[in-house]
């Protein structure tokens, strides 16, 4: 038999190499096979696995199958797997660092785990895993994995992604998933985060995740089950704060109910509207029903020409046979007692005060220098808070305990860098010379030493987590290292980091995310970003020697770089914007400085122009000119305003008060209003008299009776003026209590100096004239034609052509109509004021600060940070606990943790859009033994230990550090549970919190509270209680006065709330919230101040006219008049706030000026209600019209022209208002509704002679006033 040939022995081998060759031609994807297993070497620090297509193998050891369970659950309990030893002991190191993050909520914890479990050693692997990149290792001849395919159903993607998107990182204020999934919007978005290669911080090689069947069509997508994180089962369901489908439902807010509207009208606003209409139709209809009656009486009316009541008033006024003016009529029809006793008392004061002028004056003179000896302790208040926050503020309140307890609020410095307004407005910032100009910039400011002591950024920045400072900038993405970022791929470098801003940590350790260091991009562009910015954080204090440091290094700050950067040529492409926490106050206080002169040159136009109005013109001869000219007597009514000033100011001064500068800026101007306007009537009825009274009669005489006539209606405006200015001293906002004070003791001052010391010098001026001698030069007299007294011109204007055409009856219905049409708009845009002062509209408008402002607002994407403070609550025992936590089982439904996330998920509501910062949830979890990060060493501990327990604890013992043996470390807490059984109370509680917060964050344990809470915690050891702690948030991004005001509004709501539903005293502190807290009760105050006013303006004039119904009609016109302004306001887009309130008081008394001398000759003259109406319009209105309404015109035009937006809304916009509106009311509307419903007229006075008056008192049985209603027959003659 022949032996077979020698290949046939080798047939067995070669069919081996064959199988193998086919192998690795054709990988296999089927269940029971690998893809990978096991670890074949190393890549720099990391340990890569080998390529493995074969089918899985049976764990070697038990103690391997043992923690395979331990970490991936029973599912791995009986099955062959695709890891070894090793890579399961890698696979429990890596996935540690996420639970430290994630292990809140147990159901994304676990689907966690199962997804790298399943993706490191399920045993059908290769069905899902393809091995797609190896390189052969540099220590051994094995290839090592680099890359591979990791297909993953969308079922399981979508329910790993939703147990894990809402998860909150509390220290950061955001959420795990900026952590585990680079802020991932999908779940594709965040597993392609988990496998992008990162050595030591993230996969060992790049895991892709293809979407779609692959091309041959041999592997099938993972897929599993998931725990939802409301899953019914009890140890995978999440806490509220990390799943909003477990959270309780709030209940709505005022806010969110719908705004009742017809059409676009508010309800309010058609009601009104309606109203009008039906008001006009009626008018229209008795109109029509007595027409042919009014046309008959036109026929013997001509409007045109004012015969009728020219006739009238020439009877009474012009023939000259009786002493008495038009407003002393021979023939009165009645008497009022009170009248009559005023009348008396100021004629004799007139006669006293014009028969000895100079003693008068001095005595004026040393009154005024006396009580302006306070001046000698004159101050100015500048500090905003003592300004506008009463004593008594809640807030305040709040600020103080805030400050002292837990720090005061950091102090900032910012930049804002934009392109060019040379370049186009989508321009991008992002280049590379600007972020290396950047990054010169940033070491320029870090070297900066101040003058004169030498302070650097090192010495006062804010660095809780080592020595690094809190510098928020992009150049943190590279560790504020240039030589980091230098590189062709530092574009590529800056979009991965904005996009995953955990990989890119700057020294100070905390992400930088892109909304804090970006502005102007969409979406997630952001290298399109249009705005590069640079937040310093700098420490804070109560000492204020202490914040002068940093107040010093502010300023050299921007004395020395950022003051200096436009006129740099490598900035000349960009613009920078800046502010540091001093710019605010520097600012405004040269606002202030820059304004003066235009207030100064506003008043010397009023000065001016009321000193040349006084005079009165007979002829254009210079001689007679000189002569006539009353500009030395216009001087000396000006220095009496200004006397009247000064005196109210040392009277204060006196008390130790400091004035504000609304005190220095307005005053002036009020005082001056309602001043001047006294002034004019004075010197034009004294005129008047040449005309009516006696040829013999005496300078002295005359000007007496013009005192006794007109000083009862300037007693009565001064009176209302005084004591509603007076009322509004009760409002406890310092700015406006104390402008009222002063403002109501200048307003009597100048009253007393008006009716003594003014009398005084028109008595020495008219001598003066009598004599020919020059104006302002009496030493000289000049010889000059014979005076010829006539009326003036606006005077026979008003008689001949305006009165007689307002008061015909055809137009005085349709000019009520019409104001009542004005009144009825100002109501329905009354409600629509808006609140707020923009602290733009502050500031010059030249200053530096308007476009870092406006640049803030456009590109700033967060809001302001928000503190709930906790106090009364002691935080060491579980129940108390459970009102404040919100990531375990048993947190009460409705504790703080849950309300605050529930209320972030209405931000449009609540103004809150970041996840809550709670330091007692982010504690226990940093006790979990699971964590690792708080843990004892077994033995005793040893003196130079870097960890040191507090000396409260029962035992000192030594804590494990994050490179101890884990063998020879224990846990804090043994039986640590998401019941929150076994947790700590009492003094256990404090000594472990000391711990926590005695540590700083690190890598391996990121939830360490030093850096996040280490002021956040007042600890009371001796009574073993928590004193008080804040939960901190922050609001969404707040633009506008509007979102600000409702951002405190809703944080005070959210406070209530949870204090009332726990039980635990809670409030919100924010930096802002100090300065916003006045529009809590600013429309209430200003209710209450002007009610005041308008009650006393009815008293006062109710009782010194003795008319309820004309009283009743100058407080309706006062009424009109505020309404008009509030509604103009509301159209102009003038803000309700402190300063536009104190001038809503300012138009309640100028109103009063404008109404109450006309109402005044209405009363105490003769004839029907239209003569009486007629003659007071004549009389008194020239003189209103040209003391008030011009003078004020003269002034407001020049603040037109001031840089500061405040003098030109809150001035120039309002006084406009109020002298037009005042104006328009006064000399139009009330004149008319006086000839139709006014009241009765009074008699003026009895008789007159040289001695005085000899006085036929009147008055009625019922006491003082003399009822509009009451007949003749009724009162005593």
């Amino acid at each position: 038999m022949r032996r077979p040939p020698a290949i046939f022995p080798a047939l067995p081998l070669l069919l081996l190499l064959l199988t193998v060759i086919s192998s690795n031609a054709a990988i296999l994807h089927e269940k029971g096979v690998c893809a990978m297993r096991g670890q074949c070497g190393k890549k720099g620090f990391v340990n890569l696995n080998c390529p493995y297509n074969y089918p899985a193998v049976e764990p070697e050891t038990e103690t391997f199958r043992s923690l395979l369970i331990d970490t991936c659950g029973a599912s791995f309990a009986d099955t062959p797997v695709c890891c070894d030893h090793d890579q399961l002991i890698d696979l429990v190191d890596q996935v540690k660092k996420a639970e430290r993050i994630i292990a809140a909520c147990p159901a994304c914890w676990n689907n966690f785990l199962q997804f790298f479990c399943h993706f490191t050693c399920s045993p059908d692997q290769s069905t899902f895993v393809n091995v797609t990149g190896t390189v052969a290792s540099s220590t051994s001849d094995k290839d090592l994995v680099t890359r591979v395919d990791f297909r993953v159903a969308d079922h399981y993607g979508q329910g790993f992604y939703d147990s894990c998107k809402d998860i909150k990182f509390g220290s950061s204020n955001g959420y795990a998933m900026d952590f585990i999934g680079g802020g991932a919007r999908n779940w594709h978005d965040m597993v392609v985060y988990m496998g992008t290669e990162r050595p030591l911080i993230g996969s060992p090689f790049q895991i892709d995740f293809p979407l779609g069947p692959d091309g041959e069509g041999t592997m099938t997508a993972f897929d599993s089950s998931t725990y939802r994180c409301n899953d019914t089962d009890t140890r995978f369901r999440c806490a509220c704060v990390d799943c909003e489908s477990t959270c309780p439902v709030l209940p709505p807010t005022p806010a969110e109910r719908p705004e009742c509207r017809i059409g676009v009208l508010r309800c309010w606003s058609f009601g009104l509207i309606i109203l009008y209409i039906l008001i006009f139709c009626l008018s229209a209809s008795v109109f029509l029903a007595v027409k042919k009656g009014w046309a008959e009486n036109l026929t013997n009316f001509n409007w045109t020409s004012g015969d009728s009541y020219r006739g009238a008033y020439e009877r009474v006024a012009l023939e000259g046979e009786d002493d008495n003016t038009l407003l002393d009529p021979d023939q009165t029809p009645r008497k009022y007692w009170l009248n009559s006793v005023v009348q008396e008392w100021f004629y004799y004061l007139g006669i006293l005060c014009a028969r000895h002028p100079w003693t008068t004056i001095i005595v004026s003179l040393v009154f005024v220098t006396f009580c302006s000896l306070g001046w000698r302790w004159f101050g100015v208040e500048q500090n905003p808070v003592n300004l506008w926050v009463p004593p008594t503020s809640e807030a305040l309140a709040q600020k103080q305990f805030f400050d002292e307890n837990f720090s005061p609020f950091y102090r900032t410095t910012q930049l804002i860098i934009t392109p060019s307004t040379d370049f186009a407005s989508n321009t991008s910032v992002i280049t590379k010379q600007n972020l290396l100009n950047l990054f010169a910039l940033e070491s320029e400011i870090k070297s900066l030493r101040s003058f004169p002591n030498n302070y650097t950024l090192q010495d006062l920045c804010y660095h809780p987590n080592g020595d690094a400072c809190i510098i928020q900038s992009v150049t943190g993405y590279w560790q504020g290292d240039v030589n980091n970022f230098d590189s062709p791929s530092w574009h590529e470098d800056f979009v991965g980091c904005a996009e995953q801003p955990t990989n890119c940590l700057p020294e100070f350790g905390q992400p930088l995310k892109p909304e804090m260091v970006l502005g102007g991009y969409e979406g997630r562009e952001f290298d399109q970003a249009q705005a590069l910015i640079v937040t310093y954080v700098l420490r804070n204090y109560v000492d204020e020697t202490q914040a002068d440091k940093a107040h010093e290094w502010e300023l050299t700050l921007l004395k020395n770089v950022l003051t200096r950067l436009e006129s740099r040529e490598e900035w000349s492409g960009v613009k920078v914007s800046y502010s540091t926490e001093s710019s605010l106050e520097i600012e405004l206080n040269k606002s202030s400085n820059t304004d003066a002169g235009t207030i100064i040159l506003s008043y010397l136009v009023m000065f001016l122009y009321a000193s040349l109005a006084l005079g009165k013109f007979s002829s254009l001869d210079s001689r007679r000119i000189v002569i006539d000219s009353k500009f030395s007597l216009g001087i000396s009514g000006i220095i009496i305003v200004i006397a009247s000033v000064s005196t109210s100011v040392g009277i204060f001064s006196f008390t130790g008060s400091k004035i504000t500068l609304i005190i220095a800026e307005v005053i002036p101007f009020l005082v001056l209003a309602v001043g001047v306007d006294n002034i004019f009537i004075l010197c034009h009825e004294f005129e008047r008299r040449k005309l009516v009274g006696d040829v013999d009669e005496t300078i002295e005489e005359r000007a007496a009776k013009t005192l006794a006539k007109m000083g009862p209606g300037i007693l009565m405006s001064a009176l209302c003026e005084t004591i509603a200015f007076g009322l509004g001293g009760l409002v406890t906002m310092p700015a406006v209590s104390s402008f009222a004070l002063v403002a109501a003791v200048a307003v009597f001052v100048d009253f007393v100096l008006q009716v003594t010391c003014f009398v005084a010098c028109m008595v020495l001026d008219a001598h003066r004239a009598e004599e020919t001698r020059v104006d302002c030069i009496p030493c000289i007299q000049v010889s000059a034609p014979e005076i010829i007294d006539r009326e003036g011109v606006l005077q026979r204007w008003t008689q001949h052509y305006y009165a007689p055409f307002i008061l015909n009856p055809s137009i005085k219905y349709g000019i009520c109509l019409i104001f009542l049409g004005i009144f009825m708009i100002g109501l329905s845009l009354a409600p629509q004021l808006e609140l707020g002062l923009d602290q733009r509209v502050a500031l010059p408008s030249d200053s530096y600060l308007v476009e870092y402002f406006n640049d803030l607002g456009t590109y700033f994407q967060v809001g302001p940070p928000v503190y709930f403070v906790v106090t009364g609550d002691n935080t060491t025992n579980r129940a108390d606990q459970q009102k404040l936590c919100g990531r375990f089982s048993t947190c009460d439904d409705y504790s703080l943790a849950n309300i605050l996330e529930q209320e972030r998920k209405r931000p449009n509501v609540s103004f809150i859009a970041e996840p809550t910062s709670g330091w007692l949830d982010d504690f226990l979890h940093w006790l979990s033994p699971d964590v690792g990060c708080c843990s004892f060493k077994k033995r005793k501990l040893q003196a130079d230990s870097k960890y040191t327990q507090s000396l409260q604890a029962p035992e000192k013992r030594q804590m494990c550090g994050p490179y101890d043996d884990e063998d020879e470390c224990e846990p804090c807490i043994q039986a640590w549970d998401i019941t929150m059984a076994g947790l700590p109370q009492g003094q256990e509680f404090l000594d472990l919190l000391d711990l926590w917060l005695a540590m700083e964050p690190s890598e391996d344990c990121p939830l360490a509270g030093k850096a996040a809470y280490g002021d956040a915690l007042v600890i009371d050891r001796a009574n073993t209680t928590i004193v008080a702690s804040h939960f901190r948030t922050f609001h969404a991004p707040l633009r506008t006065q509007r979102e600000f005001i409702a951002a405190f509004h809703s944080a005070h709501r959210i406070a209530r709330e949870i204090s009332t539903e726990l039980g635990v005293q809670v409030y919100p502190y924010s930096v802002f919230y100090i300065f916003f807290e006045q529009y809590s009760y600013i429309v209430y105050m200003a209710l209450q101040i002007l009610a005041f006013a308008i009650i006393t303006i009815f008293g006062v004039t109710a009782a010194m006219l003795g008319s309820l119904r004309t009283a009743l009609i100058i407080v309706l016109m006062v009424v009109m008049i505020l309404v008009d302004v509030l509604g103009a306001m509301t159209v102009w887009n003038i803000s309700l706030n402190a300063v536009s309130l104190v001038n809503l008081v300012i138009c309640v008394g100028i109103s009063v000026e404008f109404c109450c001398h006309i109402a005044r000759g209405f009363v105490v003259g003769t004839g029907s209600r239209e003569e009486r109406a007629f003659k007071s319009l004549v009389d008194v209105g020239s003189s209103v019209f040209s003391g008030i309404t011009l003078t004020k015109f003269a002034g407001i035009i020049v603040l037109a022209f001031t840089r500061s937006k405040i003098f030109e809304i809150y001035y120039f916009r309002m006084y406009l208002l109020i002298v037009v509106f005042g104006g328009l009311h006064g000399l139009v509307l009330l004149p008319v509704v006086l000839s139709i419903i006014g009241g009765e007229g009074m008699g003026s006075s009895a008789a007159l002679d040289e001695y005085g008056f000899s006085w036929a008192r009147g008055g009625n049985s019922h006491g003082m006033l003399v009822g509009d209603a009451d007949d003749d027959d009724d009162i005593e003659q």
